[in-house]
């Protein structure tokens, strides 16, 4: 489609101003668009066409090529290119940074040329707004994965969601900052949990169960190896053992299988209000996270004097947005809290069963019903962590079996990390 001096795709077109809720493309589009789409097809596609020069506008090619040829030129753009390429929403993003710096420099009479130094300042501006700008959204739709409003998991801007969700949800994050932070801490939770999955030893195989071929030296029956010390038959254990086909021990595993379900217990009392609230909720999901990827039934209850919200989410399917927005007030009452959680477990007992339950608080109850809950809870072959935000561990040790208290709000140290997600 001619634009100002590229011949850009028709789809490529529609992809950009889809992405940015632009209204379809026009041969008499402004100038500025034209060259919108011109920017989006470079760092969408990287490959270009050039437009015959009779057919390029001759008013402003030459600032076109000026800044083209700056894109070119700099670093910074080919760093930015590498990242959004293939990324529609990403690449949209972009051409929005790069075009709010490149706006003061537009030509205001025909064939002028851009300045350099300028051209190429604002250039550089916006590529390094516009990789924050879309490493922020990348994050903030893997902290949000699996809420409502973003079924499924994925760290890629846009995914499998269409490009007006990923508009709403840009533009709902703009507004609250409340649910950004939490998207932004969520994210790196995931990460913080993805870091302790690939730090897991795995049980090794050590039970042979069966004879198979390959070549795997270590493995190999007696019977091939005695074939190394005799003259003829050394090329053809050499052929079999370079071509897979040697006979070997096949070897089993016995490793247990992955934790039960997980309930989630979250203080909302007055105290929690603010930063622990934020944090705790990224936290949640994070977990959220953690038991859909291992296929594990996940509950979150809200509680401050009372428990005032519940869900339980089946393995695929998405938390409720309500989730995020349960307001803080009151007080803490942990004993009507993990009396629900496990009732919830005890009633789904095939679904439920040994599951792991997650106290988050920031404060304690009275303790009288502590001892009948923890026995409750054997009984169940329930196992209850409680992370304390500012508390001493004692405040929480009578509801517990391992209590892991918390300092720093912008991430989680190391042993409750493991405890959470290595375990």
């Amino acid at each position: 489609m001619k634009r100002i001096v590229l011949d850009v795709p028709r789809w490529n077109v529609y992809l950009h101003r889809d992405a940015r809720g632009l209204e379809m493309a026009r041969e008499k589009d402004e100038p500025i668009r034209k060259f919108e789409d011109e920017l989006f097809d470079r760092l969408y596609s990287g490959e270009t066409e050039r437009l015959p020069e009779h057919k390029q506008d001759k008013k402003l090619a030459a600032w076109a090529d000026s800044v083209h040829e700056a894109c070119e030129e700099l670093p910074a753009f080919g760093r930015l290119a590498a990242e959004v390429r293939g990324d529609v929403f990403a690449s949209g993003m972009a051409v929005e940074s790069l075009i709010r710096e490149l706006q003061p420099q537009l030509p205001s009479e025909p064939d002028q040329k851009a300045e350099e130094k300028k051209i190429r300042r604002a250039i550089g501006t916006g590529c390094e707004r516009a990789a924050v700008a879309v490493d922020e959204m990348r994050e903030s739709l893997e902290g949000l994965a699996g809420v409502g409003f973003i079924p499924g998991s994925g760290s890629a801007v846009g995914g499998q969601l269409p490009a007006s969700s990923i508009r709403a949800l840009a533009a709902r994050l703009k507004s609250d900052s409340r649910l950004k932070e939490i998207a932004l801490l969520a994210g790196r939770f995931k990460r913080i949990a993805a870091s302790k999955r690939r730090s897991k030893v795995k049980h090794g195989a050590d039970e042979i169960s069966d004879i198979e071929q390959g070549g795997d030296l270590a493995r190999l029956l007696p019977s091939e190896l005695v074939k190394l010390a005799h003259p003829k038959l050394r090329l053809a254990f050499m052929r079999n053992f370079v071509e897979r086909s040697a006979l070997q021990y096949q070897l089993i595993g016995n490793e247990p299988l992955g934790k039960g379900p997980m309930v989630v217990l979250l203080d909302k009392s007055g105290s929690m209000d603010g930063p622990r609230d934020t944090w705790a909720t990224a936290l949640a999901l994070a977990l959220l996270d953690e038991a859909q990827r291992e296929r594990r039934m996940f509950a979150l209850l809200c509680f401050d004097a009372r428990v005032k919200f519940e869900a339980v989410v089946k393995p695929g399917e998405p938390l409720p947005e309500d989730a995020l927005f349960t307001a803080c007030a009151g007080g803490t009452e942990i004993a009507d809290a993990l009396e629900r959680g496990l009732e919830i477990i005890s009633s789904n007992p095939g679904p439920m069963k040994k599951a792991d339950v997650v106290l988050i608080t920031d404060g304690g109850s009275d303790t009288s019903a502590a001892p009948d809950l923890r026995k409750k809870a054997a009984e169940l072959g329930v196992a209850i962590l409680g992370l304390g935000i500012g508390v001493e561990k004692e405040w929480l040790s009578p509801w517990c079996d391992h209590v892991q208290v918390i300092g720093d709000l912008n991430s989680i140290d190391d042993r409750s990390a493991k405890a959470l997600f290595a375990a």
